[in-house]
Parts: structure tokens; C-alpha cells; sequence
């Protein structure tokens, strides 16, 4: 399989196909199935379900973390709910051929009155993998039981330390206590219920300042029962000044507490599903004379291929990465997104990931970071 929804590029680069890659050339089309089939060379799924919907239901977040575009002051606009007929139309035109359904992008979708009715709208489709991205504090038994009867079938929870301080000065507006209380309470629910699902994932960002806790972590995941593990590289974001928290100042740090934890988190039979390959400390940097997608493999980016990113607004963004960018649509009665998925700008940006002419957003990609961390480049400062 060439595009694998755990996001894993390691599953699709060098690919036995990928000598033809750079010759093909995607036209234009009508029909997701339409699509799927053009694509079949690239190695998509034949099956019907391989697209992976994933959307803000909110545009903002209960609290403000010192690396998030939260906490710029241009993003405290006023607050924006997805409405439940714009979810409804997205839903009609992909979910049926949706192996993933994410109902959160960048924001903390527990703020949504809509959420429990978001549930009940994707739950007929019954879609394999459902889940969603929180902070997890505002968590609660009515919210998880909506959870267990929708079929959720994860639940990501950031957290940024082991320690409370840690954690309370990077989630700032947040409370450590709280966020395991809930954590707790969500698996004691889930258990009484007899429910194997939600699984609970927690998401660290890796930074200097937590990155020594990265073990410590770990133990608490295990002594909670938390099944599962993601660790990202931060995203520096102009005007956050937050820069020189980026590990790619500090490889060898980086390399020894990542390290260290996946080995624990192996030994302690915990999931780790994403993480940053470890920095070749040894190795100049392989940017310096071409931009890193130009040297990666082709293709070097699977998500325009199966992903969909739509903000509360019902715009369509060109990848879950492209901070700053404009999008490419808006879902309307007049312009479903199906239609907007299969547009001229997006058979661009894909005919650009095919023959290896990045545009400048994938110059500066968090995505293509983690897995090639070896180009300084991809760490760049980003806007939002």
C-alpha cells in the first residue's frame, strides 16, 4: 500500500513503483472512484475506503500553549462552530469511502455543542477508525458515553510533561491534575462499559524543555493504562518566539531521551504509532545545496493523495501542514466537497508532489521533518 493512514512514509518510499512515479501525470476528475482508479500505478488502496476526513468542528482552543498559534494574538478571532448540515454534506460525499474520520485538525473540538451530534451524523457510516485530538480537559462521562456508543475509536490526548510544572507552563490555562483525572476517569468508563474502545493515545511535542521527561512519560502511560503513544517534533510559528526549542539545536539530546523512551515503551508493550526518526549527527546538512523535498523520495508527500482537511468554516485546506496557506474551497450546497477534493488546485499540488517541484509550504513541512530530520530546512519558522 502506498499511502498508509498512519502516516508512516516509511510504508510508500521506495515503493517498486516508484521508478514510473515521476512520469505520471494526474488529470482532472469527476468521482472519487475516478481518482482511485488513476492512482492505482501510485499503489492506493483498491478498496472503497481509503480516504482519511479529518476537520475542526471549532476554531478555537480552551487554553493557550506557549508553542501553539493559539496564543498569537491575530488568532483570537471571534469563535466559529462548524455547523451540524455542513458536516452532514461532507460526511454524505466521503465518508463512505473513508477508512479514517478525524474530528479535530488543529483546535479542541470538546468546545463544540455540536460535538455528541457530529457523533451520532458519522456513526451510520461506521467508518473503521474514528478519532479525535484533545487536550482533555473538558472531558466527562456524558461526552464519554456519546464516545463509546458512536464507535470513537481513539481518543489523542496531548500532553507535554510528566511533571505538573512542566506540563502547566506549556499548557498554559491548563492543569496537569485535571487532565489525569479525566484521562483515568475516561478508561475507568470505557472498562465498566466492557468497551474495547476508545483507545487512549497521548501526544507529546518534543522540545528542549520536556524532551529529559520523554521516559517519565512513558511510565505514566503505563501505569494509567493508556494503550498508545505519538511523538512529534515542535512547529516553531512566527511571532511565538519559540525557535530555539526546536531539537534540531539539540540532536544529541534529542536522540539520547527519544531513544530511551522508545526502548521503554517496547519493553513496557506500549504502541508508539508516530515518531521522529532519530538525527544523523554525523551527517552535514543534506539541504544545503538542494531544498529537502527536492531530495526526498517521489513522491515525498502522500497527503493530498487520500487526506482532507477542512476548517469550521467548511474551507477546504490544501494538507492537514499547510499552515498560513489559503484554501482551496469552501463546502457549500453549490459546491460539495467531493468537487472541491478534485479540483484544478489540487491536481496541481499533486502533479507537483509527482515530479518533485515543491511549493513553499512543503519547504517548511513538520510532516516531511519527523521522518527526514536530517534537512535543517524543514524546522524553518512557519506562519500561521
Amino acid at each position: 500500500m502506498f499511502f498508509d493512514q498512519t502516516d508512516d512514509p516509511k510504508r510508500y518510499a521506495g515503493h517498486p513503483t516508484s521508478v514510473s512515479r515521476k512520469n505520471l501525470t494526474l488529470g482532472q476528475y469527476r468521482t472519487i472512484e475516478e481518482f482511485r482508479d488513476a492512482c492505482r500505478p501510485l499503489g492506493v488502496h483498491a478498496s472503497g475506503r481509503f480516504l482519511h476526513l479529518e476537520l475542526d468542528i471549532v476554531n478555537r482552543c480552551n487554553i493557550q500553549c506557549v508553542m501553539c498559534y493559539h496564543s498569537l494574538e491575530a488568532t483570537r478571532v471571534p469563535i466559529v462552530y462548524m455547523d451540524p448540515e455542513v458536516f452532514a454534506s461532507a460526511a454524505a460525499h466521503i465518508l463512505p469511502y473513508a477508512s479514517h474520520l478525524s474530528l479535530s485538525l488543529g483546535n479542541e473540538p470538546l468546545m463544540s455543542p455540536h460535538f455528541e451530534a457530529m457523533l451520532k451524523l458519522a456513526a451510520p457510516y461506521q467508518v473503521p477508525h474514528v478519532n479525535f485530538f484533545t487536550n482533555g480537559l473538558l472531558l466527562n462521562d456524558q461526552k464519554v458515553a456519546a464516545m463509546i456508543a458512536c464507535g470513537v475509536t481513539q481518543i489523542c490526548v496531548s500532553i507535554d510533561g510528566a511533571k505538573r510544572e512542566t506540563y502547566n507552563a506549556i499548557r498554559r490555562g491548563g492543569e496537569f491534575d485535571d487532565v489525569i483525572k479525566n484521562v483515568e476517569n475516561l478508561i475507568a468508563q470505557r472498562n465498566r462499559a466492557n468497551a474495547r474502545t476508545p483507545k487512549v493515545r497521548f501526544d507529546v511535542v518534543l522540545m528542549r524543555r520536556n524532551i529529559r521527561e520523554l521516559p517519565d512519560i512513558v511510565r505514566l502511560a503505563a501505569r494509567m493504562g493508556v494503550e498508545q503513544l505519538s511523538f512529534r517534533h515542535m512547529v516553531s510559528f512566527d511571532g511565538l518566539d519559540m525557535g530555539h526549542e526546536s531539537l534540531v539545536h539539540a540532536k544529541s539530546v534529542s536522540n539520547y531521551w527519544l531513544g530511551s523512551a522508545l526502548e521503554l515503551a517496547a519493553s513496557l508493550g506500549l504502541e508508539v504509532q508516530t515518531h521522529p526518526e532519530l538525527f544523523d549527527e554525523n551527517t552535514a546538512n543534506a539541504s544545503a545545496s538542494r531544498t529537502a523535498a527536492e531530495a526526498l523520495p517521489t513522491p515525498y508527500c502522500p497527503f493530498p493523495f487520500f487526506h482532507l482537511s477542512i476548517g469550521p468554516g467548511g474551507h477546504v485546506l490544501p494538507c492537514p501542514h499547510s499552515h498560513g496557506q489559503g484554501p482551496y474551497g469552501q463546502v457549500s450546497a453549490n459546491s460539495p466537497l467531493d468537487q472541491i477534493w478534485l479540483n484544478a488546485q489540487f491536481t496541481e499540488l499533486r502533479n507537483r508532489i509527482l515530479r518533485s517541484d515543491p511549493p513553499d509550504m512543503c519547504r517548511r513541512c513538520p510532516y516531511l521533518a519527523d521522518h527526514f530530520p536530517n534537512h535543517d530546512a524543514l524546522f524553518a519558522t512557519r506562519k500561521h
